[in-house]
């Protein structure tokens, strides 16, 4: 994708609002970076990404994960731009809670392994880290996981010792990522929760919906859409396929 060497360690942030004004010479810098997304393989199958209407050092992203224990889930994160950039590489923090060993429970900051740990400037692009983020939710990456890299050690731990578990909260989240409420809460609001839950099965579905969260959803909106509207889209979709 790209090439080149030195480094400097990269370090993770808590979230804090990005300048809304910067320079021409990082804007250019990161222009270049979203312009390389065009090209073929740098943005991952499944991720869409946009720059903030505020700011160009945040970018709101959408990651459809396709394989693996996640598979059906839809997350919603950010990319947020230091300063310093290129300097510094950018910090990814999902917009909601996200069950991975490597997300960190309290910022929902993901935390990068490998040679990305060290971010190298002129070396380490947008694409690299997209590209990581992707591989880190597949089985073999989360099979290679060590305990002293995990940042989330609950979730780390369930992965290697209470596998079932793991795979059935997964999937309870997965589920709730992709349903109506979150993907519309406009056409379709949740119900209010009562003050006082009368049983522990209702506390349990409570808990999982609120940890999906109730993120900003920034540029990237879903749309609902009719039978109607479905099947055109279907049979425009067929027609560029020479279906």
């Amino acid at each position: 994708m790209f090439g080149g060497r030195t480094g400097t360690p990269t370090k993770q942030r808590v979230d804090t609002p990005p300048p809304t004004e910067i320079g021409p010479l990082l804007a250019s810098e990161l222009a270049i970076e979203y312009a390389s997304l065009r090209a073929a393989g740098n943005c991952p199958t499944g991720m869409y990404l946009t720059p903030s209407p505020d700011t160009l050092l945040k970018w709101h992203g959408v990651f459809f994960v396709h394989r693996g224990p996640y598979a059906g889930s839809i997350l919603r994160f950010s990319l947020v731009f230091p300063s310093s950039f290129p300097q510094s590489g950018p910090t990814v923090r999902f917009d909601s809670d996200v069950f991975h060993p490597m997300v960190d429970p309290k910022t929902k900051i993901w935390h990068a392994r490998g040679r990305l740990v060290q971010w190298k400037p002129r070396v380490d692009h947008v694409p690299h880290i997209l590209h990581s983020l992707k591989g880190s939710f597949r089985t073999s990456s989360l099979d290679s996981i060590q305990e002293r890299e995990a940042v989330n050690k609950q979730v780390w731990s369930l992965y290697q010792h209470s596998h079932q578990t793991f795979l059935s909260m997964t999937a309870q989240r997965a589920l709730h990522s992709a349903s109506r409420s979150t993907l519309y809460p406009a056409s379709y609001p949740l119900p209010p929760v009562p003050a006082s839950p009368t049983s522990k099965s209702h506390a349990r579905q409570t808990s999982v919906a609120s940890s999906v969260s109730k993120g900003e959803e920034g540029p990237i909106v879903f749309r609902d859409i009719g039978e109607e509207e479905r099947k055109r889209l279907r049979e425009g979709m067929n027609r560029s396929l020479g279906l």
